[in-house]
């Protein structure tokens, strides 16, 4: 059932990176649940992740993000992320890695918790890194 995870967060980045909204969202559980590093919230639902994307796109031109690695921990995927972006205010370029921790529920995206390196991450889920 794993690898299934790491496929459907596979799909759901994929689908984001061609901004296909509809198929992301078809994705998610609808009790998904973002939890937010930098912002420090919670965005809940579908219309909270809608709200969070838009939230931290509209302030990017050319955002993208790559995974650098997908990791397999069973209920949970970590993904190892590396975003890139230029602000739309003063055209600055900006690279950022962080650690993406997604579980899946009834093989849909249920929750997603950012940090700031892969250690937290493999803390969060039960791993040591």
């Amino acid at each position: 059932m794993s690898q299934e995870n790491v496929d459907v967060c596979r799909r759901a980045l994929e689908a984001f990176m061609r901004r296909d909204n509809e198929a992301v969202l078809t994705l998610y559980d609808p009790d998904i649940e973002i939890h937010g590093h930098l912002d420090g919230g919670v965005h809940r639902g579908l219309d909270g992740v809608r709200e969070f994307f838009r939230d931290w796109l509209s302030v990017w031109d050319g955002f993208s993000t790559e995974v650098e690695e997908w990791l397999d921990a069973g209920d949970h995927v970590v993904a190892l992320v590396r975003d890139s972006a230029t602000g739309k205010q003063r055209g600055v370029a900006v690279e950022q890695r962080q650690a993406h921790v997604w579980t899946l529920r009834g093989g849909r995206l249920w929750r997603l918790r950012i940090y700031d390196t892969k250690a937290h991450a493999l803390e969060a889920v039960g791993l040591s890194g």
